[in-house]
């Protein structure tokens, strides 16, 4: 769907000089949701406006929630999507030509739907094995010095039989990993180690467990920066976000982990999300 416009999906929509595919001028974000119903809307469409404001986009009039939420539906529907689904989107600044410089601040917004399963967030049967990224110098001066180096990954990932990486800084901090904040246990306390200020659908994610561990399970939250260092004292650890849900970790380089209260923490997120599926659908 193209600004509001169901097209074919082998058809193309994007034109030579869309500022995203030439400049960057554009951002996606990936969301979760359930019989046509999007995970969290209430939180992350602020977050999808708070970033095109800090594009210096401006909204037109029908850049709203509710019709946002039901182009999402009409999409669905129109795919025969009934369950779980992942909706894409992308909003690009519109441009007329190729120059680098523009005066358009108006944008499109390019969703496209794809039905995942399982239905609702089910917790990784066998634990991932992680490693840290290793940010290759030669692509430091490469043609776009704003491409994120882990997209280049998957060959390493598969030749390692790696499930995710966890990204630090050049003092060894640990950021995030490809796809997700990174968590830590110890007991009852719930280290985490992604810093939470950034606005994306990650970070609504992340707090919704963390309400979810402290009311429910009545366990510490403690945010702090975790050095690679500092992993071998951590019991267990899970990475979180909105797409893949909770998935408990087994192994970061050589350091291995328990499951700790992951389980625990897991079903809370699956039983609130399935709670409020039921209530939009009216069945709760």
């Amino acid at each position: 769907m193209l600004n509001g416009e169901i097209m074919p999906s082998d058809q193309p929509c994007l034109m030579y000089n869309n500022r995203g595919l030439l400049w960057g001028d554009s951002f996606s974000i990936k969301l979760r949701g359930n019989s046509c119903f999007l995970y969290d809307l209430k939180y992350n469409f602020p977050c999808i406006s708070s970033l095109v404001e800090m594009m210096g986009m401006e909204k037109s009039d029908n850049f709203k929630s509710n019709i946002f939420a039901n182009d999402v539906s009409l999409l669905l529907k129109k795919n025969r999507i009934y369950k779980e689904f992942v909706a894409t989107i992308t909003i690009f600044r519109n441009s007329n030509d190729t120059n680098k410089l523009t005066p358009d601040n108006t944008f499109s917004t390019l969703v496209s739907v794809e039905a995942i399963t399982p239905e609702h967030y089910q917790l990784n049967k066998d634990g991932l094995f992680t490693d840290y990224f290793q940010q290759q110098s030669i692509f430091l001066d490469g043609a776009n010095q704003q491409f994120a180096m882990e997209l280049l990954c998957h060959n390493t990932m598969e030749e390692n039989k790696l499930d995710d990486l966890i990204i630090c800084d050049e003092h060894g901090n640990i950021k995030r990993s490809i796809y997700s904040d990174v968590f830590f246990l110890n007991r009852d306390t719930m280290i985490v180690a992604t810093n939470q200020e950034k606005i994306s659908p990650n970070t609504i994610f992340s707090a919704r467990l963390m309400k979810l561990a402290k009311t429910k399970l009545k366990m510490n939250i403690v945010r702090k920066e975790i050095n690679k260092d500092d992993i071998k004292d951590m019991e267990a650890m899970f990475l979180a976000d909105p797409i893949n849900g909770i998935r408990w970790v087994i192994g970061l380089g050589r350091k291995r982990f328990y499951k700790g209260h992951t389980e625990e923490i897991a079903y809370e997120i699956y039983n609130y999300y399935k709670t409020e599926v039921g209530k939009l659908k009216g069945e709760i």
